[in-house]
């Protein structure tokens, strides 16, 4: 399987935390399922050559913030370009409240219309991830070049940051705001109230520090990540993911694949990475 990921153009840094690609090759098995996890983030998703059989061989769509886990059945063989966004792109690609859509998702042409299939069609018939990735740069950029991000978007980055692991209260005194006001200027942000919100922050932190080895036992990496015992972490883990940690933890270990050292410059200049299965938003087994 070959995977890479490729840091967006600084124009789009502040809407994009990442595009990576993912295509199956001769020398290698595909994966059978796919199993998706809670995420904060939302990711646009064109499928060029097959890919999850829940969908047609090629699709494009935008798979919002979710709290949800899912399995998918994956084709013989997979072609994918993701587009990682950060949580406030959902008000600035399509102005209106995330939290209306979140555990959504909506095909990409039903969104932008004819120019959302004009794109997909473009990236379809793309000879290359760097082509593929320039179309959808230009596309993002046209679309957001007007808008102007929520100030209360400060303190999601804040809860980002921190792993969930910050003072909601505190913010929401620095904000200015009233309770009521702050928590819905965040729900229309990110899709969820400041605490839930923390809460998958904090279960994402989890996996991050697991793809980069930073944890000697079970244990000590709920700790790490500020679960009050091993039970609150086992519990909330399950509620995310759909399965016990043990069922996630027990995968090869993952070297050199960490999700959030992305590569430096062009994106020609990306480097093929050891695929393990592991997404920033689920894993394929």
């Amino acid at each position: 399987m070959n995977y890479q990921i490729f840091t967006p153009p600084e124009q789009l840094r502040d809407l994009v935390q990442c595009f990576w690609m993912l295509e199956s090759d001769e020398n290698s098995a595909v994966p059978e399922n796919y199993f998706l996890m809670a995420d904060s983030c939302p990711e646009i998703i064109f499928q060029y050559n097959e890919g999850f059989q829940a969908y047609s061989a090629q699709s494009a769509r935008i798979r919002f913030q979710h709290s949800i886990s899912d399995k998918f059945v994956v084709g013989k063989k997979v072609g994918f370009l993701g587009v990682r966004l950060y949580p406030h792109a959902v008000n600035q690609l399509l102005n209106m409240p995330a939290n209306e859509v979140i555990n959504h998702v909506f095909d990409f042409s039903d969104l932008f219309r004819q120019e959302g299939k004009d794109l997909a069609d473009q990236v379809y018939s793309a000879a290359s991830t760097t082509e593929r990735i320039a179309r959808v740069s230009d596309y993002l950029t046209k679309k957001t070049a007007s808008q102007k991000s929520d100030p209360v978007k400060y303190f999601v980055d804040q809860v980002i940051a921190g792993k969930g692991s910050v003072d909601i209260q505190a913010m929401q005194r620095e904000s200015g705001l009233s309770v009521k006001q702050f928590e819905r200027r965040f729900k229309a942000i990110t899709g969820f109230p400041p605490k839930y919100f923390a809460r998958i922050a904090r279960f994402q932190s989890v996996k991050d520090s697991y793809v980069l080895g930073r944890f000697t036992s079970m244990t000590n990496l709920a700790y790490a990540c500020n679960y009050y015992d091993q039970s609150h972490f086992n519990r909330e883990f399950k509620e995310f993911s759909g399965v016990q940690p043990l069922q996630y933890f027990k995968r090869p270990e993952p070297e050199n694949n960490s999700f959030s050292k992305f590569s430096d410059g062009h994106p020609s200049a990306a480097k093929q990475r050891e695929f393990n299965g592991y997404l920033p938003c689920g894993w394929f087994v």
